[in-house]
C-alpha cells in the first residue's frame, strides 16, 4: 500500500468513526422507576407488576420529569411492595423512586442537596395529609385532627411513607387496606374513627367524596405537612449526575404538573 493510500484509509476511518457517534442529543440512558404495585388512584393504577394504560397521574409526572431531565427515553417501570422500594433502590435494583420524609437515609440513595450539602427542602413536592370522618359524628371544623385522633383508631393504605412518623407522633393506625376505599369502607362501618388521606389535588378528593353523599367529609385541619423526594440510587446519580440534577430542578420548577396531568383522570 503506498503512504498516500495509507494516509487516506486512516483518514476514512477516523472520518468514519466520528460520523458514526450517536448524537448527544438523542442518547438513551435508561431508567428503572420503581413504585408501587398497589391500585392507588388516581396516583398509581393496577395490582401486581403490570403497568396499565394510563398508568396513573404519579406515573405521568415521574415520566415527564424523566424526558424533560434529559434521559432521552422513557423509563423502564418496575412495581414493587410498597416495603420493598427503599431496599431495593440502595441495592440499585432499581435507579429512581419516589421517597417520603425518614429519620435516616441510606448512604446508597441519593437526594437533591443544598449548597450547605443538607437535604434541598425548596426541591421536594410539598403535600398536606387529611383526615375524613362520618358526618353523623358532627366533629366541630375546628377540631385539631392531631389532638383528637389520640387513643382512637385511623385507617391508612399499606405502606405510606409517612405512617412511622404518625405513629411516633402517639397515633394508632390501622394500615391493612391497601386503597382509599376499602379505608372509607371500614370508617362507614365503624372499625375506624378516621381515615388518613393525602390532598395532592382537592379537587380529585371532592370528587371522591361525593360519591358517598354526604355520609363522609373532610375535616378542614390537616393531619400532617409532607414531603416526597424523587431519590435515586446513589451510583446512578454519580454515573449521570447533570441529568439527575435536572430531574430535581425540573419538579421544581414544574410543581403544579401533578395537579395538570390528574385532569386525565377526572371520570376514573
Amino acid at each position: 500500500m503506498t503512504l498516500r493510500a495509507g494516509l487516506l484509509l486512516m483518514f476514512a476511518v477516523v472520518t468514519g468513526s466520528v460520523f458514526a457517534m450517536p448524537d448527544p442529543g438523542k442518547t438513551c440512558i435508561p431508567i428503572r422507576v420503581g413504585y408501587v404495585d398497589q391500585h392507588r388512584p388516581p396516583y398509581w393504577l393496577g395490582e401486581g407488576d403490570k403497568v396499565p394504560d394510563p398508568p396513573g397521574a404519579a406515573v405521568d409526572l415521574i415520566r415527564d420529569a424523566v424526558l424533560g431531565a434529559g434521559f432521552g427515553c422513557t423509563p423502564i417501570w418496575v412495581r414493587l411492595p410498597a416495603a420493598r422500594l427503599r431496599v431495593a433502590l440502595a441495592a440499585g435494583d432499581i435507579d429512581l423512586a419516589p421517597m417520603g420524609e425518614l429519620s435516616f437515609y441510606p448512604a446508597e440513595i441519593a437526594l437533591p442537596r443544598d449548597k450547605a450539602g443538607n437535604i434541598d427542602l425548596k426541591r421536594a413536592l410539598h403535600n398536606q395529609v387529611l383526615v375524613l370522618v362520618r358526618s353523623s359524628d358532627r366533629l366541630p371544623a375546628n377540631t385539631n385532627p392531631m389532638q383528637y385522633f389520640k387513643g382512637k383508631t385511623l385507617g391508612i393504605p399499606m405502606g405510606n411513607s409517612y405512617t412511622p412518623r404518625l405513629r411516633e407522633a402517639g397515633l394508632t393506625l390501622d394500615d391493612g387496606a391497601r386503597d382509599l376505599e376499602r379505608n372509607i369502607e371500614k370508617l362507614r362501618l365503624g372499625r375506624v374513627d378516621g381515615v388518613v388521606v393525602a390532598a395532592v389535588a382537592p379537587a380529585h378528593l371532592q370528587q371522591t367524596l361525593a360519591r358517598y353523599k354526604g355520609s363522609i367529609e373532610q375535616l378542614p385541619q390537616p393531619l400532617l405537612n409532607v414531603r416526597l423526594w424523587l431519590a435515586f440510587n446513589d451510583s446512578f446519580y454519580h454515573a449521570h449526575p447533570r441529568q439527575a440534577e435536572a430531574l430535581w430542578t425540573w419538579l421544581d420548577t414544574n410543581r403544579g404538573r401533578l395537579g395538570y396531568v390528574m385532569q386525565r383522570y377526572t371520570k376514573n
